[in-house]
């Protein structure tokens, strides 16, 4: 079929596939993905989702605990697998027990009975732990004791240990150091930590830098780290700080770019050294978010865009800080908790990518603010998930798959605007307060060679084309 005649199959199919979703709102132009279906791909780890916690919740048992039935609810929505990150600014506030051996500031007491429930949670969940240790202002020995305490009770659900949070950002805006503090004073420091956890756990593992932005400390630390080491981690966000005046939604939108040569240099990382690499800690705008760009429905199409673009960069997973007080967070208050609209981002990647492989996908949609991936799943199922972060302009999105299919069906993510806080809906339904979310059964329409789809103005759409 040559072009032409492409085209017109797509206005002729319109009025039985584009009636899903806010199809009438502006005007749609015409885009195509071209799929590599035949090429191996690359296999997206099982447990590449997760969410990142302030250690601070741990100052209360019953948060993080199989008992609190609306955040395993949520968590487990995400699927088997997970990884669950505690750490955060609140990390350096931390004490274990409560020896009385405190600081100047206000403290946070980590109790056994919370990192029981936390056990407890992980193993109800079957997901998997990064736990961080106060290298800012604990001390080895307690560290070391902390460590062993969650390691015997975390047991194989223990990924790693984390020593500091954000070490990078220790002198310029912690304050826990003088401003001259850079990694050749990180190193012993850390080493210190290591030793002594390592006396206690002789096989305990350990995910490092945990940087927020100096790059150029994460090759000399693989360097210099004494064996334990298996994962390499540092944090991400978007944009900010908070409340800066040049934050727009728009921005958000259109913030791919700058993630696309860290994620570079973090394969290059990985390659050289033989380890993987976690994005462990990541959001939308830095300093707990912006109201009208972190907790609105943009945000979900930026989340879903940065998750297959770490999947694109070979990482293996991403944690999105989360936390009730945010404006960014993934699961917040209600009346009781929510799903905001970043979770159902999440829920989108683990329909469109969990146990697959993602393969090459071109797109091609003129003057459009979109992206496209495609994964193809074990039985041979293609996925191909169109984003339109375009606020004005929909898209007529034509999928070239390279090969005959016998039915095609659709998920869409849809929400009144980009702007909207509530009412958003997945697969035509939406997320309960304890995380249930039951799709509604999708229309199924055979399969053509010249299928497209329309994706209405802010908003994406998972298309599953299967043989059967």
């Amino acid at each position: 079929m040559n072009r032409r005649s492409f085209l017109c199959a797509l206005a002729s199919l319109a009025a039985n596939l584009g009636a899903s979703g806010r199809v009438g709102a502006g005007s749609f132009i015409n885009a195509s993905v071209a799929v590599g279906y035949d090429q191996p791909g690359r296999a997206i780890p099982d447990n590449f989702i997760g969410l990142s916690y302030e250690s601070a919740v741990l100052a209360s048992p019953e948060h993080l605990s199989p008992g609190n039935l609306s955040v395993i609810g949520f968590l487990r929505g995400l699927g088997p697998g997970g990884v669950l990150r505690l750490g955060g600014n609140s990390s350096e506030r931390t004490v274990w027990r409560d020896t009385g051996d405190r600081s100047e500031v206000e403290t946070l007491v980590i109790t056994p009975a919370a990192i029981d429930a936390l056990a407890a949670l992980l193993n109800a969940l079957d997901w998997r732990l990064i736990y961080g240790l106060n290298l800012a202002r604990g001390k080895p020995e307690a560290a070391a004791e902390e460590a062993a305490y969650v390691a015997r009770a975390a047991g194989p659900r223990l990924l790693a240990f984390q020593i500091g949070n954000e070490p990078d950002g220790f002198g310029r805006w912690s304050g826990v150091r003088p401003q001259s503090y850079d990694f050749d004073a990180f190193l012993p420091e850390w080493q210190q930590f290591h030793a002594a956890i390592r006396a206690r756990l002789p096989t305990a593992p350990f995910a490092g830098p945990d940087i927020a932005g100096e790059q150029r400390w994460i090759r000399p630390f693989i360097e210099a780290a004494d064996d334990g080491l298996v994962l390499v981690t540092r944090h991400y966000y978007a944009d900010g700080p908070a409340r800066a005046p040049h934050i727009s939604l728009a921005g958000l939108l259109r913030s791919a770019h700058k993630a696309e040569p860290i994620l570079e240099e973090m394969r290059s990382i990985s390659k050289s050294y033989g380890l993987p690499f976690r994005i462990a800690e990541t959001n939308s705008i830095f300093m707990e978010g912006q109201p009208g760009v972190s907790d609105v429905f943009g945000s979900a199409l930026w989340g879903v865009e940065f998750m297959f673009q770490v999947a694109e960069a070979g990482g293996e997973g991403v944690n999105f800080h989360t936390g009730d007080a945010k404006a960014y967070t993934a699961i917040g208050p209600g009346p009781g908790d929510v799903a905001r609209p970043l979770y159902y981002g999440m829920l989108v990647f683990k329909e469109a990518a969990r146990g697959a492989a993602l393969l090459p996908a071109r797109l091609v949609a003129p003057v459009l603010n979109m992206a496209a991936y495609a994964t193809r799943a074990a039985d041979g199922t293609l996925k191909v998930c169109v984003i339109n972060k375009d606020l004005e302009r929909g898209a007529r999105v034509g999928i070239e798959a390279g090969r005959h299919f016998a039915s095609a069906s659709l998920l869409r993510l849809t929400a009144p605007s980009a702007e909207a806080r509530t009412d958003v809906t997945f697969g035509g339904s939406a997320v309960d307060n304890f995380g249930h979310w039951s799709p509604r059964p999708p229309k199924v329409f055979p399969w053509r060679s010249d299928f497209f789809v329309e994706v209405p103005a802010a908003s994406a759409v998972i298309v599953q084309l299967s043989s059967r």
